[in-house]
């Protein structure tokens, strides 16, 4: 049988891709080397308790708000519930312990100015500033208009974008804000995107924390598992496929043409499109051979910066936490050291846990499925570099973990205690751990250095020009993940799966 499109991957930048198409009557198959589908996207259970492997919170997604749109046109809309936080986030400096509301911008100004009197008009300025270029990079991105024909109406379409794009989240903001304790306030959730906003592209800087700001942010109300299934629902409504524990091991080229792939198991599958929701460099290295693309593009993407890993500790807590816990409203707290968002880079990037800004997030807050008989779960996450953890690689392949699982267990240790600074006594309601290192997240997605956003988003790799492109130069192989355009976290994949759906949906009659 051969299929209109062949996915490789089933982060949510794959199923949404497969789910548009599929929702239009192509016959797709999405083939999966895990047990289950999401890629980072995922919930397991361990005991009593679910625990999500890598979101926090997502943005845009209420009903008629700006990226509830994608999910309308993949078919999973009304799917979906989500849960509006209170909070974008509790946030603690060491001389500051300040909420910020979600999806309330007045509210938000009016935290910010009394807490800051003296930048009172430049908040308004600044707010009025972001708000233009958030408007901007919505509609650049849900825009039917060629690619080509965007950039080339850029000046007059997307103004505000196009003078702020070429800027840093840090030079934007320093052109309206003078306190550096109010700017690291603002992005002090800077490990949401992997970059202190003096590396950040402005619209990393702008869109995400603006939906949550302006519009909410939310949480799915049984899990991060529910989103990824969603999709694999419409897929599977519309006679699509997916299989799991099926691992793509080569993409076959034929005539300088992608035509198909053969699994790990050694099963060959054919389409008329071959989507890659896997690694750039796992696709480009691995799965297709070097000899099939232009030396100056394989040079490029051998330039190209990844991003960050982290590490997360899951922990499944005994009722006796709860009232422990000041108040039930929270999701996610942001504990950092400094005001100096660079300094606090460099100490992730070396994995200095001590110092190291880090995010607890609450989970049961938002509803009862994490976990029954009132128990409770709460992850620790930190933002880390791969190469701390790169010595124990080889090890770690070869199921000798010893001193990695000693490792692991002395930093989970540092976070936990720091935690406990602001819950009390979590260590002593702890009934099941779970850790993460970067290595896990390379393991289970293949990401190198177990990236979390792809391609970092610094200025050079940002723009739909710069970011690599969804065409790749093998005809009928393209890109939807984080490594393409917009670029990580979850709506930014889900926006990459519907653009790269409704690309090959016209670029032929079906």
């Amino acid at each position: 049988m051969k299929y209109d499109a062949l996915v490789i991957g089933s982060g949510l930048g794959g199923l949404s891709c497969a789910a548009y198409l599929a929702k239009r009557g192509y016959q797709v198959l999405v083939l999966e080397k895990n047990n289950r589908p999401g890629g980072y996207a995922i919930s397991f259970r361990r005991g009593d308790f679910v625990f999500d492997a890598s979101m926090h919170m997502m943005n845009g997604v209420g009903i008629g708000q700006n990226f509830y749109f994608f999910l309308e046109q993949c078919g999973v809309g009304e799917r979906i519930e989500f849960k509006k936080l209170p909070y974008f986030g509790r946030i603690i400096f060491p001389d500051l312990d300040i909420r910020l509301p979600s999806g309330d911008l007045d509210g938000l100004k009016s935290v910010l100015k009394n807490q800051f009197p003296q930048e009172s008009m430049n908040i308004d300025i600044l707010f009025d500033k972001m708000t233009k270029v958030y408007n901007d990079i919505y509609k650049f991105v849900v825009s039917e208009t060629p690619l080509w024909l965007q950039m080339l109406l850029s000046p007059l379409r997307y103004r505000a974008l196009l003078l702020a794009l070429r800027k840093t989240g840090a030079q934007f903001i320093n052109e309206y804000l003078k306190d550096d304790k109010l700017k690291a306030l603002l992005f002090a959730n800077w490990a949401f995107y992997g970059l202190p906003p003096s590396e950040l592209n402005i619209s990393y800087s702008v869109c995400p924390n603006m939906d949550y700001w302006a519009m909410g942010a939310y949480y799915p109300v049984n899990g991060n598992q529910v989103v990824s299934d969603a999709f694999v629902e419409v897929i599977k409504e519309n006679k699509g496929e997916v299989l799991l524990n099926s691992e793509v091991a080569s993409i076959i080229i034929e005539k300088g043409k992608a035509i198909g792939v053969k699994t790990k198991n050694g099963e060959e599958y054919f389409g008329e499109n071959v989507v890659s929701n896997a690694c750039a460099s796992e696709t480009f290295l691995k799965l297709v051979e070097e000899q099939y693309l232009p030396g100056r593009f394989i040079r490029k993407m051998n330039r190209m910066e990844n991003s960050l890993s982290a590490f997360c500790v899951y922990l499944g807590l005994g009722e006796g936490i709860r009232g422990k816990i000041s108040n039930e409203k929270e999701h996610n707290i942001f504990v950092l050291n400094t005001y100096d968002l660079d300094e606090d880079y460099q100490w992730c990037k070396q994995c200095e846990a001590e110092k190291a800004s880090f995010i607890i997030v609450l989970n049961s807050n938002v509803g009862s499925s994490f976990a029954g008989n009132n128990k409770f779960v709460m992850t620790l996450a930190q933002i880390q570099g791969y190469e701390y953890w790169g010595k124990y690689q080889n090890d770690y392949k070869m199921g000798n973990k010893e001193l990695y699982n000693k490792e692991k267990e002395r930093i989970a240790s540092i976070l936990i205690k720091r935690a406990e600074q602001f819950i009390p006594d979590i260590s002593k309601h702890i009934e099941v751990s779970v850790i993460a290192t970067p290595l896990t997240m390379r393991r289970y997605t293949n990401n190198y250095k177990g990236a979390l956003y792809g391609w970092a988003n610094v200025v050079s790799q940002c723009s739909p020009i710069n970011r690599m492109s969804q065409k790749t130069p093998i005809k009928n192989l393209f890109l939807s993940s984080a490594w393409t355009f917009p670029g990580g976290g979850q709506m930014g994949v889900i926006a990459s799966g519907y653009r790269l759906g409704r690309l090959i949906y016209r670029g032929g009659e079906h």
